[in-house]
């Protein structure tokens, strides 16, 4: 068959010996002799421990088994470093080795490693070589292209184009028809009618399973083998070495690696094997480094700030910590990302960088991994932590404010605060750790859990969020901000009274409330009220809580807050029942209900319906208190309100034991408990003892 032409001149190649790159060649005349099988058919040996990859392999066999006769099957793998996309390119290659019997020819283009790039023209003359292992050095690219496509023509060969930098240096490379080619790269590389196809990382079972695979003889528990896969972010290379190593060193158990490879900052230089460049994962991913640095050093210092963030981000936070609108990030993610040096999760459109990559950013412009980082490299750095804490308390704030602003809003600010409360916890460690030295981060800590207490006090371990507070009213004080700390102390009473610590809950009121009157905040005035009257409640001092609730109630309405008034009506229906005024107490609740409603405030509701539930049931009427306990578990449950949850289930089996349902109230007494144990409720001894008393019943009867 003959050879297409180039377009450096018309018509077939027509000379003969190589022996000047001015000197047109005819590839007729190129050394005979066959070249050893061993050039031909260079894909690495099969890998017996190869695991997962089942989707991907599919469409890579099935790009490359194409063949209409007219075009090259091309496909293009690309990825973060050390995601394996060669092994899976030499895997899927021997597959379809039956569509290539002529050759299978692997050509390493050295994007990312040491040195640089391989020059287009070097690869193809690796190719020729392949089959005439004679020919002499060429310098002209356009007389080398013509021999590449001569060589291939009417070949069934398989070109695997290792490391990619570009679509540049791959350009020339892409064979004659009834070829196929293999692309490999970190940055996105896309020829024309490709199959591309983007390498992700393994899932945690298939992770797990190439560990074991590696070192069938360590010893751990599922949960082992399963952290270790998380420590190596489930990056192939990453895996290897660590199952490698774990099979290797005799002296080396599960729980000691796992220990070793615990902190953060050393875990890419720990996952490394003396003596083979290409297991040093630190390495391996800083070659990405390096070659965006030479690339874009302005990008690469915004990619370092990037590191500040712990978790997945949106466009947003990434805006913000370059101090630039989301319209002008957006282009500098895209390129990262194509670039394999951040992963997208296309469901919640959130980025992340790989945690292996993370520790390596600090060290991003120093020359030498063991220096400290190059100049600038600190303020920029600390520069992002504060723009990263004041943008994530902007976040809790957001997330507050669609919470307490209609029913549908309450779903929509728990959701936004869960997506983003990792990122939230380490704006507040940031800035609790700095406040003494950095003014930023004293704002931080005084500011950021008033940004979202309605969230907080729903989803924050009651104990966590007694830390922030203290935090808090130290920062606040500290300020000279007697508002702010009041709010805090209010807020620290509020919690100690969940863990029913009564007293240390009305100090912290009392404290709140005489700042309070002091700077003539009413509405804080009236909440604190509220919750000494809850305290004292606690106390048994019900009489005591009806004061303190009426003089709340009364400031509620004075300033127009609906949904205090709503709370402190309930609660004045909580007196009233323990009094044994049921009627009465069913009045309050209901008008708590009307305004929780009204206002669209779904945990008032839910606390409303459970507190009617109790009123009926003391009145006798079990099946419909039933009703009312289930509507408010349903609250519960849609907005993951533990303690509310917990408190109605309890409910509902006390109501199924007085219908002598003893196995059903024993199974909702048990979830209760277990819910109570679990935030550190006052309410979990109530539900042993409501547990053990069904248990006796079940026993006897």
């Amino acid at each position: 068959m003959t050879g297409d032409t180039t377009a450096s001149g018309s018509g077939s190649v027509a000379a003969a010996n190589i022996t000047n790159s001015n000197v047109t060649t005819n590839v007729n005349q190129l050394p005979t002799p066959p070249a050893p099988p061993s050039a031909l058919h260079q894909l690495a040996r099969e890998l017996s421990d190869f695991t997962g990859r089942t989707a991907d392999l599919a469409i890579l066999e099935a790009a490359l088994n194409r063949d209409d006769g007219a075009t090259v099957a091309i496909t293009a793998l690309h990825g973060m470093g050390g995601v394996g996309k060669t092994t899976l390119a030499h895997h899927a290659a021997r597959r379809v080795i039956h569509r290539y019997p002529d050759a299978q020819i692997v050509v390493d283009l050295n994007g990312h490693g040491e040195g640089a790039p391989t020059a287009p023209l070097d690869a193809m003359l690796r190719v020729i070589r392949a089959f005439h292992p004679d020919t002499p050095p060429l310098d002209d690219p356009a007389q080398a292209r013509a021999i590449y496509h001569s060589t291939l023509s009417g070949k069934r060969a398989l070109i695997l184009l290792d490391n990619a930098a570009s679509a540049d240096q791959i350009r020339d490379l892409i064979p004659p028809p009834h070829c196929g080619a293999i692309i490999t790269a970190r940055a996105l590389v896309q020829p024309p009618d490709c199959t591309v196809l983007r390498l992700d990382l393994l899932s945690p079972d298939e992770s797990a399973a190439l560990l074991r695979r590696l070192a069938p003889n360590a010893q751990g528990t599922h949960d082992d083998w399963t952290r270790l896969a998380d420590l190596c972010g489930r990056l192939p290379l990453a895996l290897r070495v660590a199952g490698s190593t774990l099979a290797a060193a005799d002296d080396l158990t599960l729980p000691d690696y796992l220990a070793e490879l615990a902190d953060e900052a050393t875990r890419p230089h720990r996952l490394t094997i003396d003596g083979d460049a290409s297991a040093n994962v630190a390495a391996v991913l800083t070659h990405s480094l390096r070659r965006l640095i030479d690339q874009d050093p302005a990008l690469a210092a915004r990619w370092q700030m990037l590191s500040v963030i712990p978790a997945d981000f949106d466009r947003a936070a990434a805006a913000a910590l370059w101090e630039e609108t989301d319209t002008a990030a957006a282009p500098r993610l895209r390129f990262l990302l194509a670039r394999s040096l951040l992963l997208f999760d296309e469901a919640p459109r959130r980025y992340r960088l790989h945690d292996l990559m993370r520790p390596l950013a600090r060290n991003l412009f120093a020359p030498d991994p063991t220096q400290d980082p190059a100049p600038g490299t600190a303020t920029r750095l600390a520069a992002a932590e504060g723009r990263f804490a004041l943008h994530f308390m902007g976040v809790l704030a957001e997330a507050n404010e669609l919470y307490l602003r209609n029913q549908d809003g309450v779903a929509a600010g728990l959701a936004r605060y869960d997506v983003e409360s990792n990122n939230i916890a380490t704006a507040v460690a940031w800035a609790i750790d700095r406040t003494e030295s950095d003014p930023m981060a004293l704002q931080v800590a005084a500011r950021l859990p008033n940004a979202g207490p309605s969230v907080l006090g729903l989803r924050l371990p009651q104990r966590e969020r007694i830390f922030w507070l203290i935090s808090a009213v130290t920062a606040a004080r500290r300020m000279g901000d007697q508002c702010l700390a009041g709010g805090h102390l209010g807020n620290l009473g509020t919690a100690h009274a969940i863990l029913g610590e009564t007293q240390r809950a009305i100090a912290f009121c009392q404290q709140a409330l005489a700042i309070a009157r002091e700077i003539r905040d009413r509405r804080g005035e009236g909440n604190h009220l509220g919750n000494l009257g809850v305290a004292h409640a606690n106390l048994g001092k019900t009489g005591h809580a009806i004061d303190f609730y009426e003089q709340a109630l009364v400031i509620a309405r004075e300033i127009g807050d609906r949904r205090g008034e709503g709370l402190h009506l309930g609660n004045l229906g909580l007196a009233h029942a323990t009094l044994g005024e049921t009627q009465r107490a069913i009045a309050f609740y209901q008008q708590a209900l009307a305004i929780a409603r009204e206002i669209g405030d779904r945990r008032g509701e839910g606390n409303r319906l459970g507190n009617l539930g109790l009123a009926h049931a003391a009145l006798g009427e079990t099946r419909h208190a039933i009703d009312l306990y289930q509507q408010a578990l349903a609250i519960a449950l849609e907005i993951g309100d533990r303690r509310g949850e917990g408190i109605h289930l309890g409910a509902l089996g006390s109501a199924h034991a007085e219908l002598g349902d003893v196995p059903t109230a024993i199974t909702l007494t048990e979830q209760a408990l277990a819910i109570f144990v679990a935030i550190e409720s006052p309410y979990a001894e109530k539900a042993r003892q409501q547990l053990a008393r069904l248990r006796g019943e079940a026993a006897d009867g």
